[in-house]
């Protein structure tokens, strides 16, 4: 690269972001300046992260010409809010054409383009007339996270990651559930997007459950390490980084989705028929560890996106 591309990252900023992992993986790329303070101020590449791009009331001179360059990367829980938007009635839809005119103008002039963080998520835009690339979005890194540490105590059977405003979403009923009439393991759900648990939320809940705010990204080691499984009880999901987290600190994995070295929930009944049995005979998912550091490295992630990135750089830097 010829000069330095200034790269502002937006989006998603909520309690459980992307952004700084993306951030952190950019600033390992040489010709990149990466800017992550939301101003927009004469980018480049505009990578935004959930949902789809900046505001075209307050950007739209971004959104009619070619450059910036604005690459979308979809995470899972957008995917599915734009299914449900195109199956609203023609009468609510309406309002959208305009938005979605000027999506597929941008995208025919090469200024736009779609990154998705699973697999099965290209196949679920393309029904939509959207053509992304996979790129999953990952963290696997030891310098980040650590060594696994063997010897830590395994205090907590079931960990999960359920945000408390989509309670439902992401299976935390299911998984009080679960606690429920499996009294004699401990579980703990972390709820991201609170600072503090409502006193009165936390005395309805069975006493093996232990519910935690916000967790410092630096301290989520330590909860992984003393944990035997992960359970990731979604509705609709993508490549989950805390799938990946819990792969690489050798914890076996329940989700809903079929995934290597997983186990993949049928049902909330065989689920919960199925945990005596689980725990018993729980080993460190070493397999699942090594098939993390494999695939889905920051070093994966790096060459993924520089081909991705100098393949448009090119066409734009000639204009």
């Amino acid at each position: 690269m010829d000069k330095r591309i200034k790269i502002a990252v937006c989006g998603n900023q909520g309690p459980v972001s992307c952004n700084d992992i993306i951030i952190n993986c950019l600033n390992t790329l040489d010709g990149i300046e990466v800017d992550n303070s939301q101003t927009l101020e004469n980018p480049d590449i505009i990578y935004w992260v959930s949902p789809r791009g900046p505001s075209i009331k307050k950007y739209f001179l971004f959104w009619i010409k070619k450059n910036p360059l604005i690459i979308n990367h979809w995470i899972g829980t957008d995917v599915i809010d734009e299914i449900e938007r195109k199956q609203q009635q023609e009468i609510r839809r309406i309002r959208y054409f305009f938005i979605d005119l000027l999506y597929w103008f941008k995208t025919k002039r090469g200024g736009l383009i779609h990154l998705v963080s699973a697999p099965w998520l290209v196949d679920e835009l393309s029904k939509l007339q959207i053509q992304a690339t996979y790129v999953p979005i990952t963290s696997i890194d030891v310098d980040i996270l650590g060594m696994v540490d063997s010897h830590v105590i395994k205090d907590i059977d079931f960990f999960s990651y359920v945000p408390f405003n989509r309670f439902s979403f992401y299976g935390g009923d299911k998984i009080v559930k679960l606690a429920t009439r499996w009294h004699q393991y401990q579980f703990l759900i972390i709820c991201p997007d609170l600072t503090e648990i409502p006193a009165d939320f936390i005395e309805k809940m069975p006493k093996n459950i232990l519910f935690s705010p916000r967790v410092e990204r630096k301290k989520m080691p330590g909860f992984y390490q003393r944990s035997k499984f992960f359970i990731r009880y979604t509705k609709h999901d993508g490549l989950s980084v805390s799938v990946l987290e819990a792969l690489y600190f050798n914890l076996e994995v329940l989700w809903t989705y079929d995934f290597p070295h997983t186990h993949k929930i049928e049902n909330l009944k065989k689920l919960s028929d199925s945990i005596p049995s689980l725990v018993e005979n729980w080993q460190p998912n070493l397999r699942g560890h090594e098939f993390v550091m494999e695939n889905y490295s920051m070093e994966k992630w790096r060459a993924n996106y520089i081909e991705i990135l100098q393949r448009k750089i090119k066409l734009k830097l000639k204009n």
